[in-house]
């Protein structure tokens, strides 16, 4: 679909349920639709190394697997699949006649007021709500598909090493200091995870690596009376198949950005009394570690989202304060490590 398309939809509200209000919400990936009752999600045709939606057939694939993998832990929330349609120069999603020409995902809408990072923003968060979070997170893990190999330490530092690639706009912005920081703690993580190799390796044989969420941060959790999280990753396999500490260090270091290391430590406090994937001083490093690792995931995205043609004005103001955020954990959980 195009962006003229969804809007088309969008202005005549040619949907399968009634609504008084409609808006959009577009992502780097997605289209969507936002309805009174009902969330539709169009994926975009697009094309980069880790995903692929350039097909119809694709596109298809990918909205039957999110919602395959997403009813795991929000069956009520994640619906069908339905196709759109042209008709006479029409578009409307599940209608009786016309050419299929894409598909989007039906889902139930959430309060938004609940989402966990509005929460954290508002200061808002209870205590009691992070451990039932870390509850439902410890029962969709115990039931989650153990996965034989999960990444060595190289294709780990792989990942990690990738950062350098926005080195020169984070020295341009940040000054010639950070591009040094950069170079310094990759050169550290190269020798951390080489000393750590066995470990990882033993952590896989020993079945803590399993099919998971992906893409564990504030921004995917409702925190209703009963917690729910959502949108896990779909596109990329390997993204879902990861180390039990890695998935929950994802989330602690969203916390943690939010300024809430109570919260962070209540949370995996909880979590690891319930399943027991800590065992030695070195898993504690390794835990922290992950943690460094997701900051410098979402240092780098951020980073490339700021180079945007698109980004300007607040939208680009926004992407640096949440740069200069993760680069603040970034050298934090360096000196942990270090020091530990």
């Amino acid at each position: 679909m195009t962006r003229d398309q969804v809007n088309y939809i969008i202005d005549n509200k040619t949907l399968p349920y009634p609504t008084v209000g409609i808006k959009l919400k577009e992502t780097h990936i997605s289209w969507v639709i936002l309805t009174d009752h009902y969330v539709y999600k169009i994926k975009k045709p697009i094309k980069f190394s880790f995903l692929n939606f350039s097909t119809l057939e694709k596109r298809k694939e990918y909205c039957e697997k999110e919602v395959e993998l997403n009813k795991r832990l929000v069956p009520a929330m994640y619906l069908k699949v339905l196709p759109i349609k042209k008709s006479n120069g029409k578009y409307h999603i599940l209608h009786d006649e016309g050419t299929i020409i894409d598909y989007t995902v039906l889902m139930r809408r959430m309060d938004e007021t609940k989402q966990l990072d509005l929460l954290l923003e508002h200061g808002t968060v209870k205590t009691a709500s992070i451990i039932k979070l870390a509850d439902v997170l410890v029962t969709f893990h115990q039931k989650a598909v153990i996965v034989p190999e999960g990444e060595d330490w190289k294709e780990l530092y792989q990942e990690f090493e990738d950062v350098i690639g926005v080195k020169n706009f984070l020295v341009k912005n940040f000054g010639k200091e950070t591009g040094q920081l950069l170079e310094h703690i990759n050169q550290w993580a190269y020798q951390f995870l080489n000393s750590s190799k066995e470990r990882i390796a033993d952590r896989n044989r020993k079945g803590f690596v399993i099919d998971g969420h992906g893409d564990l941060h504030a921004r995917n959790i409702f925190l209703l009376d009963d917690p729910v999280i959502f949108d896990c990753i779909e596109f990329n396999d390997d993204f879902r198949k990861l180390d039990l500490l890695n998935e929950v260090a994802f989330l602690c270091m969203d916390l943690e950005r939010f300024g809430r290391f109570d919260l962070s430590k209540i949370f995996s406090e909880r979590y690891f009394s319930k399943i027991r994937c800590i065992e030695n001083k070195e898993d504690e490093q390794i835990f922290c570690f992950y943690k460094l690792y997701r900051a410098n995931v979402r240092l780098k995205v951020h980073a490339i989202n700021a180079q945007a043609n698109n980004i300007t004005g607040k939208k680009r103001q926004g992407e640096m304060a949440l740069i200069s955020q993760y680069l603040e954990l970034y050298k934090q959980y360096y000196l942990d490590l270090k020091n530990s």
